[in-house]
């Protein structure tokens, strides 16, 4: 056998025609990596001329680091390989486009296994030099400026295997596009179907059932693509990018890798099989195998025709009939218009009617089931017997949470790890509740996200609207606060993972004073917490407003880390530790502290809305309509008044109906505050001369009356009796 005939005889051969296509690839992966490190290793050194750097070590640090983010996982590539991955596969094998090069490459005496082999082995080929040779210049300029470590490398070669496995899949999804068509925009389009049909679906499936069922949930368990490496990759890139190490960057990298690598295989062998069974006569048509043109049809009119109906949906302010036509509209067009592209005849935009019809029958279908709820989404409640546990999060409560590698972690995914309820008897019987209840007749309604993890592994969320004044819901939500598994999955203070040596400072705030403790504290003040949450419950927390807020900052590796811990009146524990440590101070003010209260009346009931669709929304109480004769505008009125007072006698009958509106107050009533929160706020002034332990930084401190406690004499002080400002 001559090398000619041989296998990487015929790769020499089958490389001479890709020339172009070495030199996209060489260029892109050398401008890209080689260009980022250059840049960003740039941008290190000048920061260090110009001081940001206090030490050569910490410069050294930054420059590892700035490697890393060049050479290892970098959200500058993705994009890039998944270009490269379609460009690569559809010129190797775009000889299926034209049936002259079919007849002429099916005359070599080539077996077909071996042309699809040539052209695929050829096609990674190319890939992998390209992405080690720029890896290779990028890992020598860094080495040339002393920014190359063993962590810079292991996080290289992490990343090459990464690269290499989401290069894969797009690399095999592209060959598919390119067996299953005969032209390259009809190529172009199956690809992008490949990529976003199951993103696409899940996001219309989601906007369904947000806009027909009730209790629908997004918050602990949101339906998501999960064969996409697109996805994949936008959701658990930066959590990579900031792992501590190339070991944990590893434990959440690899599995996806190896996931792709999967699908990877699975795509290529799906390709094989259609190569295989491709006929040579179907080079340029729009669809090589006849029988998948229907299927096609179908499967992209029905989520392209919600796409349409959901943008005139949103775009007519919730419109449900035109929702309906657009989704038929739109599932007509589609159809349509794809059996022009299958004949590149505008004649054929009413042919194949029953293939159109089933799609119309299915986007209805679709359609009937959200509506009407035919599944029963809204009525399900799972037996008590079959709940293995229950995670809850009822709104008003909101923090920062962190894992044990100061890793972030949203409210949702912190909740749903820690949070196992396991008396769910009160939980059951608040949702049987709300599903009697009237959300219209309700004082106060708030959200409450149920996640229920059942014994046969499955969970699945609801979320449901419950009444904070009603005594019933009061009892079932004092039960929930009560139980420690729902104070360690809502309190990262009471499970504390992380080590108290890493906390650098503490500070006791109650809204103007701030109270100092050294990072030594932590264990101590933290236990004290602890001891005082025993008592904690929803009455508490609903009646009583947080006298100050203890922050302990982390550091050593989990900079911006910080955990807060409420105090409240009858911690007694907690008050006395920062008492002993002279870090207490009371949330009252003296007012010969003060040197003066500005209070501005925003005099809200004065206020016009230009659109009644905003009448309730205090953000618009600065707005008006102006009737002015012959002029027919919208002009900016400001009703606000400022008044300063000066008396400490004034000053003393102000500060016992105040609080700082800068500690929140999860679950408080806020409705006892709200109309004159919005309507009022002040601006304390403290003395300069003042032993009051204020935050000597700040000019000024706001603080909001609570609701009906406005004195009158300020209300008469800042009532409105003058023209209103233009």
């Amino acid at each position: 056998m001559t090398s000619k005939s041989s296998f990487w005889g015929s790769c020499r051969e089958n490389h001479k025609r890709r020339i172009w296509v070495w030199i996209v690839a060489v260029l892109s992966q050398i401008l890209v990596y080689g260009g980022m490190t250059m840049i960003y290793l740039s941008r290190i050194k000048g920061f260090y001329e110009g001081g940001t750097y206090r030490s050569l070590a910490e410069y050294r640090q930054a420059m590892y680091q700035a490697a890393r983010d060049a050479l290892g996982f970098s959200d500058n590539l993705f994009g890039i390989i998944i270009i490269l991955a379609a460009i690569i596969a559809m010129q190797g094998f775009s000889y299926l486009y034209d049936r002259r090069k079919v007849d002429l490459y099916h005359s070599v005496p080539v077996s077909k296994n071996r042309r699809f082999a040539v052209v695929y082995v050829n096609g990674l080929m190319i890939y992998l030099a390209a992405n080690l040779l720029g890896l290779i210049l990028g890992m020598v300029t860094a080495a040339s400026q002393g920014a190359v470590n063993a962590e810079v490398m292991a996080q290289a070669g992490l990343a090459f295997v990464w690269n290499l496995a989401f290069f894969l899949a797009f690399y095999h999804m592209m060959i598919l596009a390119v067996m299953l068509t005969g032209n390259r925009f009809v190529t172009i389009c199956v690809f992008l179907v490949f990529v976003l049909y199951e993103s696409a679906a899940y996001t219309l499936i989601n906007n369904l059932k947000r806009v027909f069922f009730e209790t629908y949930s997004g918050y602990f368990i949101y339906a998501k693509a999960n064969l996409s490496p697109l996805l994949d990759c936008t959701e658990n890139i930066w959590q990579i990018k900031n792992a501590k190490d190339a070991a944990a960057a590893a434990r959440i990298a690899m599995p996806l890798a190896a996931k792709w690598m999967g699908i990877a295989l699975v795509v290529l062998a799906v390709a094989w099989f259609a190569y295989r069974k491709r006929a040579s006569e179907t080079a340029g048509k729009a669809i090589a195998h006849r029988f998948l043109e229907p299927v096609l049809k179908v499967a992209v009119a029905i989520p392209a025709a919600y796409l349409i109906g959901q943008l005139m949906y949103d775009s007519s302010y919730e419109n449900e009939p035109l929702l309906v036509l657009g989704m038929l509209f739109g599932g007509l067009i589609v159809c349509a218009a794809m059996e022009v592209v299958y004949d590149f005849d505008i004649r054929s935009l009413c042919k194949h009617l029953l293939s159109s019809g089933v799609a119309l029958a299915g986007i209805l279908a679709i359609f009937c089931t959200f509506k009407w709820d035919l599944l029963g989404y809204d009525s399900y409640i799972p037996a008590q017997n079959k709940i293995e546990s229950i995670a809850i999060c009822a709104d008003g409560y909101y923090d920062s949470y962190w894992d044990e590698n100061g890793n972030y972690l949203d409210n949702s995914q912190y909740q749903s790890r820690y949070m196992f309820l396991e008396d769910t008897e009160p939980v059951l019987t608040l949702v049987q509740n709300a599903g009697q209840a009237d959300r219209e007749e309700m004082s106060e309604s708030h959200a409450v996200q149920i996640l229920y993890r059942l014994k046969s592994g499955r969970q699945t969320a609801r979320m449901i609207w419950v009444d904070y004044d009603d005594p019933e819901t009061e009892a079932l939500l004092n039960r929930i606060f009560r139980t420690e598994a729902f104070k360690k999955g809502i309190f990262q203070g009471i499970l504390d993972e992380t080590s108290y040596d890493q906390v650098e400072a503490i500070n006791y705030r109650n809204g103007a004073a701030v109270g100092m403790l050294p990072g030594e504290d932590a264990k101590g003040l933290r236990d004290a917490w602890v001891k005082d949450m025993e008592q904690f419950d929803f009455t508490l927390a609903r009646h009583n407003r947080p006298c100050g807020i203890i922050s302990m900052v982390y550091g050593e590796g989990i900079d911006f880390m910080q955990r807060q811990y409420y105090v409240y009146e009858g911690f007694t524990n907690t008050i006395e530790y920062l008492k002993a440590r002279e870090a207490y101070y009371p949330a009252g003010l003296d007012a010969a502290d003060i040197d003066s209260i500005t209070v501005i009346c925003y005099h809200n009931e004065l206020s016009q809305y230009p659109d009644a669709a905003y009448q309730d929304d205090p953000g618009y109480a600065f707005y008006r309509e102006a009737e002015a004769v012959a002029v027919d505008t919208y002009v900016y009125v400001d009703y606000t008044v400022r008044e300063t007072f000066y008396e400490e006698e004034q000053i003393a009958q102000m500060l016992p109906h105040i609080y700082p509106s800068a500690i929140d107050a999860p679950w408080y009533a806020y409705g006892q505050d709200t109309d004159d929160q919005n309507n009022y706020s002040l601006e304390i002034v403290f003395k300069k001369d003042s032993a009051y332990p204020y935050e000597r930084g700040s000019y000024y401190f706001n603080y909001n009356f609570h609701n009906g406690e406005v004195p009158d004499f300020v209300a008469e002080a800042t009532a409105y009796t003058g023209e209103a400002d233009e």
